[in-house]
């Protein structure tokens, strides 16, 4: 098995090669341990295992398009052709053999990714050589899905244009070998839904709520993730967006996270610094056509902004940081406090695990 083993002293962090394990001290206030666990050598085209640090060569800045308008496949292809331009990823069957797409209809169907932007990607894919068995869909919730308009509520196969989709009560999902292991307490939900599963098995329970599985979907043998998400605005992360959607929206017995202020950020940086996830990344790309700047957690529409805008980026912190700019316009002008990224743990504690200095990313408008 591989372990990260993460030490935070005020997220001071080493990553040992052969085994999965992420250790915290938060600021002298609390002493955690989180285990990552999992099996088998992957191998990446993209760069080697590394073994001093979450390293590449992939970059952070981000591509803008401000007109989209609803335009998807022409900004998003050229979307694309810029950050390659500019020495970014090139998706080819050959590099990348199956392309696991992490979208986010967790609030649908008031707050969701577009089924046209994703239409527009499968084309874009297709055009590049990818044939549908290469290219599946991600999400956790099969309700959700079907509430978003990717699988029919009725029963049939679970294919979105040909495309498998899937969803974490199929058997491919998670996998037991691969789980962030906390002793946080679990939520009442949390504790409800173990005690139906095992009501005579007390201390499978107490095993059970230490665990939340990963979506080993997303980083299987050969597989890659393309991840495209909306945002919403979160008091504890500060933003709910690519980075939440890859971690805490797709593993499972994640509420005990994220109603934490420290370990919301926490989780989603150290799930995200698990090499097998981080070195599968290809890019994040963030709608703003809708997204909610406050009252985040759930669908607010009294509190929605449009902005016809797709950012891409190779890293997910940098379009959150910069879909923050926009959710905090917004917040300004209705009265409430900005959630300024300088001070916001989420991108503190992904610099502190290289996972990126997102302050120096450029921004790169495509007209």
């Amino acid at each position: 098995k591989h372990v990260l083993d993460i030490r935070m002293n005020y997220f001071f962090q080493r990553i040992v090669k052969r085994q999965a394990m992420v250790y915290f001290l938060f600021l002298g206030l609390a002493c955690l341990r989180i285990d990552v666990q999992g099996a088998e050598t992957l191998n990446d085209p993209l760069n080697d295992r590394i073994d001093e640090g979450l390293k590449d060569n992939r970059s952070s800045d981000i591509f803008r398009a401000q007109r989209v308008g609803g335009k998807y496949l022409f900004y998003l292809e050229k979307l694309f052709l810029a950050a390659q331009a500019k020495g970014g990823t090139e998706l080819t069957p050959s590099q990348f053999p199956r392309v696991a797409i992490k979208i986010n209809t967790a609030h649908a169907p008031g707050l969701q990714v577009s089924p046209q932007l994703i239409d527009a990607l499968l084309s874009i894919l297709t055009d590049r050589g990818f044939d549908e068995k290469q290219i599946f869909l991600v999400d956790r919730e099969e309700q959700s899905l079907i509430r978003a308009g990717f699988l029919s509520s009725t029963q049939g196969p679970s294919t979105y244009r040909g495309h498998s989709v899937y969803y974490s009560t199929k058997q491919l999902y998670f996998d037991s070998l691969w789980i962030h292991d906390s002793p946080m307490p679990p939520t009442l939900h949390d504790r409800a839904r173990l005690f139906l599963k095992y009501p005579q098995a007390r201390e499978k329970r107490i095993e059970e709520e230490r665990k939340s599985y990963l979506p080993r979907i997303l980083f299987g043998e050969g597989t890659f993730w393309i991840n495209v998400s909306v945002v919403m605005d979160s008091v504890n992360l500060g933003i709910d967006g690519a980075c939440a959607n890859i971690t805490t929206g797709a593993i499972s017995n994640y509420h005990r996270f994220l109603e934490k202020a420290t370990l919301a950020p926490a989780a989603v940086t150290e799930i995200m610094a698990i090499p097998e996830i981080w070195n599968r990344r290809t890019y994040s790309i963030i709608d703003l056509s809708l997204y909610q700047f406050a009252n985040g957690g759930r669908f607010d529409a009294e509190f929605l902004g449009r902005e016809p805008t797709l950012l891409l980026s190779e890293n997910p912190f940098s379009v959150d940081r910069v879909a923050l700019g926009i959710l905090n316009s917004d917040r300004k002008k209705h009265g409430f406090k900005e959630r300024k990224a300088g001070e916001l743990l989420l991108f503190r504690y992904a610099k502190e695990l290289n996972l990126g200095d997102m302050a120096k990313a450029k921004i790169f408008d495509v007209r």
